[in-house]
């Protein structure tokens, strides 16, 4: 499996060519050491630190896009990469170019966005030009060179057409009656006699959770750190009180991000030359074909995944079929089905798992939460 989506591939490229692994665009680079050097096994980060003459400290950068094993393992953790394979540097890489506040699979690298990276990749411009840690950097210019002749300029420019007209209605989030199955969980779970051992702060903690601006990860790491240290002599409760806490936080996330993208998604958008499906959409006629769809804000409770899951944007469905006979082979059938209709996106199903944890099920997610109308996909959903 390997990231098709031209523009995300775009950024890929020229993550390569900036860190100097891979200059040609040849899809090469994903062994290469700090200082040049090569290693041989993918099970893992190499994590070894190498000193050149001109860097005596050293570092432990390693693959296409030179990343740190610290924040390799960090972000392995939360996507569930199991390697340090090519598809996961690949999805390591998109991640970080994601928290940086750009998607890298609609927007293409420019003089705008590129310095977001300037502080995750030394060797990408700043605002001003420069390298935000003061080491050799790549200039605007040359980086627009390199850029002027990747394939994913035309097809992204392709796609743009001038004017035109459409609104389209999302469903509403409904945050409160997503909290009042959290609180009802939480009460079945954990509240009783013991339940008055609540300290005060504990529970000014958790009422003003339903108020913190989620969206901002500072504040949700003061307050989970917080409540954790007001319930560190509650015993048995703080691990119950504290996952309410949590609970609480990841349904504002869920909410704050998942209203920003039907913002988006509902606001005049520009008329494409291809039609587009929102992920909405297709999980409904899909269900017209007696599948079952879950881990989306409009079609149900969206459970604990990964922080920056595609799932909590309302960007990726769960499609599972328990229907009489050979449902694995369906289900194998639908993820291989939608993987060659809908290029770019996201699909894992059991015989294609490379993450893992998705043995009986199809997980399928476009980042923007739309898709293009191939003449595969029209006849998949028929």
């Amino acid at each position: 499996m390997t990231v098709s989506n031209p523009i995300a591939r775009q950024w890929l490229d020229t993550l390569a060519y900036s860190e100097g692994t891979d200059r040609a665009r040849k899809g090469v680079g994903y062994n290469i050491l700090f200082g040049g050097g090569t290693f041989e096994d993918f099970q893992r980060h190499p994590d070894r630190v190498i000193t050149t003459p001109t860097f005596p400290r050293g570092s432990a950068a390693a693959g296409r896009y030179q990343i740190m094993p610290a924040t390799f393992s960090e972000v392995a953790a939360k996507r569930g990469l199991k390697d340090f394979s090519p598809l996961s540097q690949d999805l390591a890489a998109l991640e970080l170019i994601e928290r940086a506040g750009i998607n890298p699979y609609v927007e293409p690298p420019s003089r705008t966005n590129i310095p977001k990276l300037a502080r995750i990749w030394a060797s990408l411009p700043t605002a001003e030009g420069k390298s935000y840690y003061n080491q050799p950097v790549k200039s605007f210019e040359e980086i627009e060179k390199f850029l002027g002749s990747t394939p994913a300029r035309a097809a992204a420019s392709s796609q743009t057409i001038p004017t035109g007209v459409g609104s389209k209605t999302t469903p509403k989030f409904n945050f409160q009656e997503a909290l009042n199955n959290v609180l009802r969980k939480f009460a079945v779970q954990s509240l009783g006699p013991s339940s008055a051992e609540f300290t005060p702060e504990v529970q000014r903690y958790l009422a003003v959770a339903s108020d913190v601006d989620a969206g901002d990860s500072d504040v949700v790491e003061d307050y989970e750190t917080k409540a954790l240290q007001s319930m560190l002599n509650d015993d048995g409760m703080s691990t119950s009180a504290f996952g309410l806490l949590k609970d609480v936080l990841d349904l504002k996330r869920q909410e704050s991000e998942y209203n920003k993208a039907a913002a988006v998604e509902t606001a005049p958008t520009t008329q494409s030359a291809e039609e587009l499906m929102s992920i909405v959409d297709l999980g409904k006629r899909l269900q017209e074909k007696g599948f079952r769809i879950g881990e989306h804000p409009a079609f149900g409770k969206v459970r604990q995944h990964a922080s920056e899951s595609h799932h909590y944007a309302g960007h990726a469905l769960d499609i599972t079929d328990w229907g009489e006979g050979d449902w694995m082979s369906r289900i194998n059938q639908l993820g291989a089905s939608l993987k060659a209709a809908v290029p770019g996106a996201e699909v894992f199903y059991p015989k294609d798992d490379p993450v893992g944890g998705h043995h009986e099920h199809v997980h399928f997610a476009v980042p923007g939460g739309k898709l293009r109308v191939t003449e595969q996909l029209r006849k998949l959903l028929g």
